[in-house]
């Protein structure tokens, strides 16, 4: 950007600053204006010419004129002076107000016509403009020949921090997560957000999303990468500066190579997906030699005598989410090394829902497992996730993630047999089924209005004390005998004897049941 310094500077125009102020301001032209308020006709950054032919004349509208050029961003005054024109040197006046505003002030002596100074700066603008294209070519091929390099993502990062003096260059995942970057050591991001909320923020809008931010600490730029479809990844560059019209230019270059290299690449995962969804439908069916064969064909290491436990999980939800997660999944098993088989889609039991299911094996590990709830949680998704078991068993701990993902709701989309299992027996039975038997079972006495519900809270506390009659009265604040009587009227509301061990226990699974 042409500075006011570079201007006053121009040889053979015989401009002399008498006021200087910050010199060191860009320039966006030069503007000549014999009115007292030329700033309904100015953007901001001009240098204004005047012979001061309708000017101010005293101090005090001198102040006002040059304040509201400040005040519209004007960058510097130049007053033409000679003998044949308005005024022979600059007043006094304006240098003062001038001086008192920070505006800088010089004199353009009468031969130099200000015509000649717009030329100038004119010239001066084109030769930045060459010099940038030049630059810019000249970094579009460098990038360009990093990105045919065998490693070429990482390249492209590292030829853009080069190209960048002090920038850092990484290529994320929709978390935040670093997958690639210039160096290893990663910068504090000078903003107030972290790089996870950034990205964040962008997510919804896909590859049409971009975001630059500076301030004092730097700035930091964060755009998409993909050609179709919902980002592959995103390009995180921080800089140490302002970005400047180069730096725009290098990085909106190193996101084209870069979302070329992103669809390539997707392009084999979607491959190498299918060849691994394959191999983990023979996992599933309790095939391990045929499934490590097939990931051979993948280039993966087999599971057979490498993996001792393995869980199983379910997801659910609309296509294009599902695929963010497998993508997802597929990036903490390249940074961790555990293992992890993707399925491929199928429409989910429900009807019309417009919903997908797919399945997952993955390596029992509890970074893996933290980590697949993090990502169906960003993903918005339901899933049900099975039990550990033996890689031989994998469809034991399938099944159990399907039953658990039938369990899941809006207000808790993530289950696992874990915590089914810790509810105990009432926690296996099919939800619809469970309600249905309770309801029918405690009928007798949830029919006779607030009697039942007296006598419900008795069987309650009763088999709570595992029939201990003593215990169960002093809980319930009643007589010995009150507590006989409601216990024989329950006897005789089913016709059975509560010391019926499975009679007890069916009651006390009933009871436990939610809604109960």
């Amino acid at each position: 950007m042409i500075s006011v310094a570079q201007v006053l500077g121009l040889h053979g125009l015989g401009l002399r600053p008498v006021v200087s102020g910050d010199t060191s301001l860009p320039v966006s032209w030069v503007a000549t204006s014999e009115l007292v308020d030329p700033t309904l006709y100015l953007n901001g950054g001009e240098i204004i010419l005047s012979t001061g032919l309708r000017g101010p004349s005293a101090r005090r509208d001198w102040e006002e004129y040059v304040q509201r050029l400040v005040d519209r961003g004007v960058v510097a005054l130049g007053l033409g002076v000679g003998d044949l024109l308005t005024w022979k040197r600059v007043p006094e006046d304006l240098a003062t107000a001038a001086h008192g505003a920070g505006l800088t002030l010089f004199e353009v002596p009468e031969r130099t016509p200000f015509l000649r100074i717009i030329q100038e700066v004119a010239g001066l603008r084109a030769a930045e403009e060459r010099t940038a294209l030049e630059a810019t070519l000249t970094h579009q091929r460098a990038l360009t020949r990093a990105a045919t390099a065998l490693d070429g993502s990482l390249q492209v990062l590292r030829s853009l921090a080069t190209l960048i003096p002090g920038a850092w260059a990484a290529m994320c995942t929709a978390d935040g997560e670093i997958q690639e970057s210039s160096a290893v050591n990663a910068p504090a991001v000078p903003s107030d957000r972290s790089l996870e909320q950034m990205i964040g923020r962008l997510r919804s809008a896909g590859l049409r999303g971009s975001l630059s931010e500076s301030g004092p600490r730097g700035s930091i730029v964060v755009h998409p990468l993909g050609v179709h479809g919902d980002p592959q990844s995103y390009l995180v560059v921080v800089l140490t500066g302002p970005v400047e019209r180069l730096h725009a230019a290098t990085i909106t270059t190193a996101v084209a190579l870069l979302s070329l290299h992103a669809e390539r690449t997707a392009e084999q995962r979607l491959s190498r997906r299918r060849i691994r969804a394959g191999a983990l439908a023979l996992l599933l069916g309790g095939d391990v030699r045929a499934s490590d064969a097939l990931l051979a064909v993948a280039g993966d290491a087999p599971w057979g005598g490498t993996v001792r436990r393995v869980r199983a999980g379910r997801l659910r939800g609309k296509a294009e989410r599902l695929q963010m997660a497998l993508r997802r999944l597929e990036d903490h098993e390249d940074r961790t090394g555990h293992r992890i088989l993707t399925g491929t889609l199928a429409p989910a039991d429900a009807e019309g829902s417009g919903e997908m299911d797919t399945a997952v094996l993955f390596q029992d590990a509890h970074t893996t497992l933290a980590a697949l709830r993090r990502i169906v949680e960003v993903a918005d998704l339901r899933a049900g996730i099975g039990g550990s078991s033996s890689l031989d068993d994998a469809a034991t701990s399938h099944g159990q993630a399907i039953d658990t993902l039938h369990r899941t709701a809006a207000r808790q989309r993530i289950g696992t047999w874990d915590d089914v299992v810790a509810g105990g027996v009432a926690g296996l039975l099919p939800p619809g089924a469970a309600r249905a038997w309770a309801h029918e079972l405690l009928e007798p006495l949830s029919s006779q209005g607030p009697a039942g519900t007296r006598l419900l809270r008795t069987l309650r506390v009763f088999l709570t004390h595992n029939g201990n009659r003593r215990q169960t009265a002093e809980d319930l604040g009643v007589h010995r005998n009150t507590l006989l009587h409601q216990l024989q009227l329950i006897e005789k509301a089913y016709g059975r004897s509560l010391d019926d061990p499975q009679w007890r226990a069916d009651l006390w699974i009933a009871l436990h049941l939610p809604g109960n």
